[in-house]
């Protein structure tokens, strides 16, 4: 049985497909923007065939079927021909920090020389016509989900509902990995704890042995406590407060935390208690800040932020990311809580220095393969054969 309130799964790139949803591929903007197709097929202003269509779960033949629209509800004979159902489109793409995933800016929240998604998509677009016919909509391609103004990292794009709902849905549960740095307290109470507890693994062994293996075992440990940190902040509530003043309990349960790195930076003072941990979040839904929510609960700041994996396309796209503190502190991914690319004027100027242009890297786009698109669809037909 299929999850409790899955969303529809439709694969729109099928030849045949409800009317509505055939539609809304085709609707020019004149009538798209005013209209949605599936008012327009209610108010019997589409034609199927030459002959009046109500219904939208009519299946239509993406090539046989022909379809017209009225345009106008005071002129009918006044109609529209869609030559062709254009097939949906996937994008991935890296998205820097200063660019806020919503239609507009949230005052008192986001900065004021943040980057409307909108504005830099287009500027994206523009600049990858290489991999972007001009004969494609790119206005009726919204995110899939959202990564939040400070937060970076992969980026889906879509003009499919379904595939968006598909990773969206928290009952389906597709797994995203957020590659976390986070800013701690009590360098040297952890310091302390760690050497302690590594004192009492090296009882035994000769002195060269203990020389050789103290810092690989401290460091070891130490991360084991930053863990075991966020661990225990794993089902803390979080109670959020709306405008009406009504509050509400939320839990943040990630599936697994992989701490990859800890310690202090290169410049840090030495007087600096504080440490920097380098840590992979892996969350089956992201919604209303929930990484940082589980950063702030473990009582650690989060400096850093990247969603770096979407499951189903594990290892086809890798995208720029530290692999350690002190990477990422000379890299800038961790810049003082400001994005490494420069915001002037309200415009994002983006810093193409990225050695390894293979990499998904901010400001890059590229056009899903029918292999990943498919891949992402099997893995929902096969929870739903699980259930």
């Amino acid at each position: 049985m299929p999850p409790k309130n899955a969303p529809r799964f439709l694969d729109y790139r099928q030849r045949k497909l409800p009317l509505d949803v055939a539609l809304s591929f085709a609707l020019p903007p004149t009538i798209g923007d005013n209209c949605s197709a599936r008012d327009l097929i209610l108010s019997g202003r589409v034609l199927v065939n030459n002959i009046t269509e109500r219904s939208c779960n009519r299946l239509v033949d993406r090539f046989d079927d022909a379809i017209s629209i009225i345009e106008s509800e005071d002129d009918t004979s006044a109609t529209m021909t869609i030559s062709f159902i254009t097939k949906p489109r996937y994008y991935i793409c890296y998205k820097p920090r200063g660019v806020v995933c919503s239609r507009r800016r949230n005052e008192g929240i986001d900065r004021e020389d943040s980057v409307l998604i909108s504005d830099w998509l287009a500027r994206v677009f523009e600049a990858a016509e290489n991999i972007i016919g001009e004969d494609n909509n790119n206005a009726t391609i919204k995110t899939v989900g959202r990564l939040d103004e400070e937060s970076e990292g992969m980026l889906l794009l879509t003009n499919d509902g379904s595939f968006s709902r598909l990773l969206c849905d928290p009952e389906f549960g597709l797994m995203k990995t957020y590659r976390v740095v986070v800013r701690g307290s009590g360098y040297n109470k952890l310091i302390t704890d760690t050497v302690e507890q590594s004192d009492i693994q090296n009882i035994g062994n000769t002195n060269e042995d203990c020389a050789a293996n103290e810092k690989e075992v401290t460091h070891e440990l130490m991360k084991k406590r930053v863990s075991e940190r966020i661990e225990s902040a794993n089902d803390t509530p979080t109670v959020t407060t709306d405008i009406n003043g009504k509050q509400t309990m939320h839990h943040f349960p990630f599936e697994t935390c992989n701490v990859l790195d800890v310690g202090k930076l290169p410049s840090q003072h030495s007087s600096d208690d504080s440490y920097y941990a380098l840590i992979d979040l892996i969350l089956c839904e992201g919604k209303r800040h929930a990484v940082r929510r589980i950063c702030k609960n473990a009582q650690l700041r989060v400096c850093y932020l990247s969603r770096i994996s979407v499951e189903g396309l594990n290892g086809q796209y890798d995208v720029v990311k530290p692999e350690s503190i002190a990477e990422a502190h000379s890299n800038g991914f961790i810049p003082g809580g400001r994005h490494r690319d420069v915001v002037l004027n309200g415009k994002l100027i983006t810093r193409s220095d990225h050695k390894d242009m293979s990499l998904l890297h901010s400001g890059h786009v590229v056009e899903l393969r029918d292999c990943d698109v498919d891949r992402i669809f099997a893995l929902r037909t096969q929870q739903e054969l699980g259930s």
